[in-house]
């Protein structure tokens, strides 16, 4: 009977083949994935922690003027390790509660800070611990093209943590959002937005946000490719007034100073001159 032994040099050989074959399997498997799918998944790991859903009630009547809470849903975007997230002012107008889900599925009760009708945004806050909070970067929307990928992510029928990707379509469009609201200068896409996606984040491919979804164009009440957002430097414009008060107290001040001014200025002209 004849045993057949495998010599260094032949187990060698087998490591060698072995170690090969699971590169080939790792090349492989990310050569069957675009430099663009790559970008698309790590933004999105990247980025997802700082998108929430916002679930609010409202209160109704019905026929026998009963009251009837109603409830609602939209997404937001954590802007800092405070609490802060901007959504958009439709999702939280007439709530009388608002609950935030995180990405780690934690609820937290929110509260109204500051709000913009005339932009479509609003602040709300959390009271969540900071290491809890995945703030995300505000980029610039100057120099956007037609033509960039954008990825949007939001809370479209209540479905969190959900990704569509797209192009952006046009820029500077005016948009009617409801009655005589118009809101100037946004950015139009075609990534798919569904209802409960307004307030979420417009996404570059660098993971800033660019935009805060509004809108949709749509006939059926449902995505046909045409999306609107909030440029992030209009965003990054009117958020320490909606944040804070001082800006508003600074802003009132100055009004005040300069009215004043120009009444002092006014009086001593039309007074009569000495002889």
């Amino acid at each position: 009977m004849r045993v057949t032994t495998i010599t260094g040099r032949k187990l060698r050989l087998l490591l060698i083949m072995g170690i090969s074959a699971i590169i080939a399997g790792m090349v492989g498997e990310a050569a069957a994935l675009t430099r663009s799918e790559q970008n698309t998944i790590r933004v999105f790991h990247q980025v997802s922690a700082g998108v929430v859903n916002i679930t609010t009630t409202s209160i109704g009547r019905d026929f026998f003027f009963n009251p009837m809470p109603a409830e609602g849903s939209g997404s937001g975007v954590i802007v800092d390790k405070a609490g802060h997230i901007v959504t958009s002012y439709h999702v939280v107008n007439g709530s009388s509660l608002l609950e935030v889900t995180l990405a780690d599925g934690s609820r937290w009760e929110a509260t109204l800070v500051g709000s913009s009708p005339s932009s479509d945004l609003a602040v709300i806050k959390i009271e969540a611990p900071p290491e809890q909070l995945k703030s995300l970067r505000l980029g610039s929307s100057k120099n956007l093209r037609v033509g960039q990928k954008v990825l949007a992510l939001g809370n479209p029928f209540g479905l969190g943590q959900t990704l569509t990707t797209g192009t952006i379509s046009s820029l500077g469009r005016d948009v009617r959002i409801s009655g005589d609201v118009i809101i100037h200068n946004v950015i139009q896409a075609d990534a798919a937005i569904n209802p409960g996606n307004s307030g979420g984040p417009l996404i570059n491919s660098d993971g800033e946000v660019i935009g805060i979804n509004t809108a949709i164009f749509s006939p059926t009440g449902s995505s046909v490719g045409i999306s609107f957002a909030i440029p992030a430097d209009t965003v990054r414009r009117i958020l320490p007034g909606m944040v804070s008060i001082w800006p508003k107290l600074v802003s009132w001040a100055l009004a005040v100073i300069l009215v004043g001014v120009f009444l002092w200025w006014f009086w001593r002209k039309i007074q009569p001159r000495g002889l």
